[in-house]
């Protein structure tokens, strides 16, 4: 018998593009599927969106079960349906975004190997789901984990999102079958990640990436990821990944430290890039914390043989010479980032 596939669907404000989600879904190859959709506190039509496509598609085998919370944020939205799921694998899937026919199918066949997490592509669209000209190139690798997953997916930059992966049950829940691994509520940026890092510190077996664009990613305005964040919250959101770095057993491990700086540098030039000289200087609360937390893992970063020398010179600029980085940030910032 095929193994029950989870997808958990958090949803809020979504009227207008969560029928066209779930629609995708219900066109999967792989059948055996329950999507559990949980309604954020919508304000809108969500909830009477999702109640009309449920009952249009009640004959169809795949289950469809509607749950309505008070508003709290997507991270407490999926984690309310961790705690609802039965499946043998778990997925997520974004209300205002779209998958492959053959996404899940596809990734239940790389888990069946063996591995511990099996994950495809991302394909960037414009809102009304057309794919971008350029996309990130992308080949089949399988990495063992914890240390061979936690260096591919912090340094080799991949994009990585929950919702291109699946997961296994056993390694989310405890002896219970409650979750054990939570997405995080109350971090601004990279809550996907932090909640990937973690699943992958807790498994033994393999991570692959399959060389698939599967997930639908559409980027509208007023999207959580086009929200500035200040430079403190983005040092609280990625202690997450020096954590799963620094529990890695073995000191020639900085994949995470590399990260970090990258990371830091790049939103000082984006900061830079689109403030003038007196929105963004050395007597700004961000601008300090910025070059702080760059010095952190300096040495680390220009002494590692995987970074770029452009990047390492970009490094070098910042530091030794911000008001030239920011004049750099200006002329070259969009080209070096």
């Amino acid at each position: 018998m095929e193994e029950l596939v989870s997808i958990i669907i958090p949803a809020y404000q979504e009227e207008k593009r969560i029928e066209r989600c779930l629609q995708s879904i219900v066109a999967s190859t792989y059948r055996n599927l329950e999507l559990i959709v949980v309604n954020d506190g919508s304000t809108d039509n969500t909830e009477k969106v999702i109640k009309d496509f449920k009952e249009r598609n009640k004959a169809k085998s795949i289950s469809i079960n509607l749950h309505t919370i008070s508003n709290g944020g997507a991270g407490r939205a999926r984690n309310y349906g961790l705690c609802l799921t039965k499946g043998d694998y778990i997925g997520f899937v974004d209300a205002d975004d779209m998958i492959h026919p053959q996404m899940i199918e596809k990734l239940v066949h790389g888990m069946r190997k063996g591995n511990d997490l099996s994950l495809c592509g991302l394909l960037f669209c414009n809102e009304e789901g057309k794919p971008k000209i350029r996309q990130s190139c992308l080949r089949r690798q399988r990495k063992q984990c914890p240390r061979q997953a936690l260096e591919l997916a912090m340094w080799a930059q991949i994009q990585m999102s929950l919702c291109t992966m699946l997961f296994r049950r056993e390694i989310i829940m405890d002896a219970g079958g409650k979750p054990a691994l939570l997405c995080p509520e109350d971090i601004v940026a990279f809550e996907d990640f932090a909640f990937i890092l973690e699943y992958i510190s807790r498994c033994s077996g393999f991570m692959e990436v399959f060389p698939f664009y599967g997930y639908f990613y559409c980027k509208r305005k007023g999207s959580t990821t086009g929200i500035s964040r200040t430079a403190k919250e983005l040092c609280y959101a990625l202690q997450p990944v020096l954590d799963a770095g620094d529990r890695v057993d073995d000191a020639n491990f900085v994949a995470h430290k590399l990260l970090y700086v990258f990371l830091m540098m790049e939103f000082w030039y984006k900061e830079a890039l689109k403030s003038s000289r007196h929105e963004f200087s050395p007597q700004c609360e961000d601008w300090r914390v910025y070059m702080r937390e760059l010095e952190r893992y300096a040495d680390v970063y220009m002494n590692a043989s995987s970074v770029a020398l452009y990047k390492k010179l970009a490094m070098w600029v910042v530091r030794k010479h911000p008001e030239m980085g920011w004049f750099l940030a200006k002329t070259a910032g969009r080209l070096v980032f």
